[in-house]
Parts: C-alpha cells; structure tokens; sequence
C-alpha cells in the first residue's frame, strides 16, 4: 500500500513537470509570434522628444568605456535627442576603497554635452537612489525634462538592439503610452560562459532566464493593453517591471514618487504599483542583450537577490496603501495583485523541491517505470523550453557575443540544466533565510553587487 501511494506521487508530479514543459513551449512560441510580428510595426519618428538613457554604475570601471561607446555608435550618432547619463555613487568608495569608476565617469562625460554625470551622495544606498538622483538632476536641473520626453534605465553590461529607440519612440508618439519596457537576452557572454569553469551549468541558467523573459514577462505584459482602464478589473494581468530596459515619463515618475529606496528591489514594488493603477506596461518588441553571471556563486547570489522581489510582496502593499487612499474594494483588488506576485515566490521554491523529491522518491521505489517517467518528466522541463527559447533567438536573429551553436547549447542543457535548475531553488532558500532573520532578528538585508570575473570584449 505504501510502495503503490509512492508510485502513484512519483507518477503525477513526473505528469505534472511533463504539462509544465508543454505549457512553457506554448508561451515561449507564443511570445515568439509576437515578437516577429511586431519587430517591423514601426517607422523613424524624428521630431520626438527627448531620450535620457541613465545608467547607473558601481566598479564598472572594466566595461563602462564600452558601453559608453556602444551606446554612442548605435544611439547617439543616430539621434541628435538622445542623451547619455552616467550615474556614479559614493558607494564605490566604501565599497572598494577606490573611485575609479567615478574618475572615468568624470572623464567621459568631459566635452560631450550630451553624456551627463551625476554623482550620487549616499555610500549606502542602491540602484534606486542612483536612479531617483539623476532624475531629480534632470527635472530641477537646466535640461527642463518635460513629458514629452522619455527616461530609459539600463545596466553597464546593457547591449539594446539597434531598433528599439525608434520602436519605443514610434509606439509613444502614436500610443500615447508612458511606460515601455525592454526585456532580456541573457547571452551576451555567452562565449565565455563556454569558456568557464561550470561551463554547462552558467550556460544553462543563461538560458533558462531568456527563456523567462520570453515564456513569462513578454507573455504576460503582452496581455495587458486589452485591460487598459476598465474599471479596475480584479483579473488584470499582474507584470512587473525589470530594473534595465525600462522606459517611463517625468509625469509617471512622480506619480509612484520616485524608485522605492527602501525595499529591497526597486523594480518589483513599482510593477505592482502600475498593475494597481492599471498602467500599461508596453512591452518592446528588441532585446536588451545583456551578461549571465560567469561563476556558480555569483549565479547563487543574484538569484537570491532577485527573489526578494516577490517574497516582499505584502510589504509593497503595505507601503502602496500608506501612500496613496485605496477604497474596500481598491485594497482587495491590489493584495489580490500582490498574492500574484507572491506566488512567484511559491513556484521559486516549489518546483525545484518538487522535482528533487520526485527524482528520490523514483529511486525508493525501484520501479523502473516511476524512474524513467521521473527523469522523462524533469528533463522535459528543464531542457526543451529552454532549448525552445536558445533557438527561437537565433532565428530572430538576436544579436550576441558568439552565441553557441545547437549542439553546444543542448550539451550544456543535458549536461548543466539539472543542476542549475537545483541553484535556482537553493537560491530562493536563502533569500527566505535572509528575510526571516531580518522580520525576526532586525539583521539587515545588504544587497550584494553580482560579482563578473570575466568580461566580455563586446
């Protein structure tokens, strides 16, 4: 009786990761659609308003010469009303006893009247003081940022295709929308996640969160313009924003009062202030090709990071109802939002655990039926969304940094997608851990740089 209930989980959990997998490769193709649909809906507008790309920076000494230079080759020299802020922060001395990312940054910006540097104050603040500094300098400052104008955030290791200004600017010009954002190809170093140590596993969480941006973010924001205004439905679709590749207006900014300073992570907490005010978060069409983590404990790290953002939920509600007057129903429509988001969470934890639990149990029953159908379950859902995704970019034609061919990209797959997959769950365990020693302790949660230990020449 006990062996046969053992069998009977292994089986539905092994059909449970087997729909998981179908239902992942229907969201990436799904978005891909999309995505090819849209790439040429648009024409140069050139009589738009102003572009601020802010970029804000700490110890990227290695790689922001680089990146000033991509974006001045694929933005600047094309469009007199794009401007470039580099965002330094007193952090960089506390952090690393030294300025020299400030000092380039300095030097950069020198002769150039549109690449702008502000320096941000605060040795212990985040990426949102850097950000809400430079927009604060931009508003009060000579530059009269108006409404007309748009504000874009990127990362130093940010690599935007070519088309995704005159995207933005086109859909905002004739949409009238005022919040766009720009999701992720995380391949951009990808030659050198083929190089390292781990090589299989990086290049498989590479992977695995492309395959995210298109199954889940593009998929789901997608969704949003049909619910635009009507009537604050309960089953608005919940998207939430990620700190690069984001595009808003002066006025959105001072609607949400800024970037939240005291979360953890600045962007989550604004996603569910703009499903809560049923702002559309447009999303683009282009990637923005940006970096993996190229060591296991960098991946570790930023994946715990990350997951305080929907472990936080609640607490962004909280703050939401403090700062602006919410009816009875306004309150249970924005902690339904938030359950949304939590939920995340939940999936974080339980899929990884689920799928370990599954591959013992299999063992424990010796029934090899039970362990093929585990083993045939979790690499279904590992391994084919995210091989999906790998080749659903190369047939968009994403531009990377030597991106893998097929064979390679499914070698690291079988060979590192598991054991990633298992980072992944570990990862929101100690993000959990954290938070509870902060609710129940008062221990600060520090929110660690991702450490690079290669850069790439791109």
């Amino acid at each position: 009786m006990y062996r046969s209930i053992i069998d009977l989980l292994v089986i539905v959990f092994a059909a449970g990761f087997f729909y998981e997998a179908l239902s992942w490769c229907y969201r990436v193709f799904n978005s891909v659609r999309w995505i090819k649909r849209e790439r040429p809906r648009y024409e140069i507008v050139k009589n738009s308003g102003r572009i601020y790309l802010i970029i804000p920076v700490l110890a990227e000494a290695d790689i922001l010469e680089k990146t000033v230079a991509y974006f001045i080759k694929t933005f600047l020299s094309k469009r007199k009303n794009v401007f470039l802020v580099i965002v330094t922060t007193e952090r960089e001395k506390e952090l690393n006893g030294s300025s020299a990312t400030i000092d380039l940054a300095k030097k950069i910006a020198v002769g150039d009247k549109r690449i702008l540097h502000f320096h941000s104050p605060f040795s212990d603040g985040k990426m949102a003081h850097q950000i809400n500094y430079a927009i604060h300098g931009l508003i009060e400052g000579d530059t009269a940022i108006c409404d007309s104008d748009l504000i874009g955030i990127y990362n130093a290791d940010s690599r935007p295709e070519k088309e995704t200004l005159d995207w933005i600017v086109c859909n905002f010009d004739k949409d009238k929308r005022r919040v766009f954002q720009q999701y992720g190809c995380y391949l951009g170093n990808a030659s050198i996640l083929g190089r390292v140590r781990h090589s299989k596993i990086l290049l498989s969480a590479a992977l695995w969160q492309t395959r995210w941006a298109l199954g889940f973010e593009i998929y789901n924001a997608k969704k949003q313009p049909r619910f635009y205004r009507e009537n604050a439905r309960f089953d608005y679709p919940f998207n939430y924003c990620i700190g690069h590749g984001l595009f808003f207006t002066k006025g959105i900014f001072e609607e949400v009062g800024g970037f939240n300073e005291k979360m953890h992570n600045e962007d989550a907490i604004l996603g569910l202030q703009l499903s809560d005010a049923q702002e559309p978060i447009v999303p683009v069409p282009f990637f923005d090709v940006s970096e993996s983590p190229d060591g296991v404990r960098s991946l570790y790290e930023q994946q715990s990071n990350w997951y305080m953002g929907p472990l936080q939920s609640y607490e962004y509600a909280k703050r939401l109802l403090k700062q602006k007057q919410h009816t009875l129903r306004g309150k249970m429509r924005l902690y339904f939002l938030a359950t949304k988001l939590f939920f995340h969470a939940l999936y974080w934890i339980v899929g990884p655990t689920l799928m370990f639990l599954l591959l013992i149990l299999s063992i424990a029953t010796l029934n090899p039926w039970c362990l093929s159908a585990s083993i045939l379950g979790s690499a279904l859902f590992v391994i084919v969304p995210s091989f999906l995704a790998y080749q659903s970019i190369r047939e968009i034609d994403v531009p990377m940094d030597d991106a893998p061919n097929e064979h390679k990209a499914l070698d690291a797959l079988i060979g590192g997608s598991f054991i990633a997959y298992m980072i992944h769950g570990a990862s929101a365990y100690r993000g959990l851990a954290i938070y509870l020693r902060h609710l129940f302790g008062g221990n600060e949660i520090k929110k660690k740089k991702t450490v690079m230990l290669h850069r790439s020449d791109g």
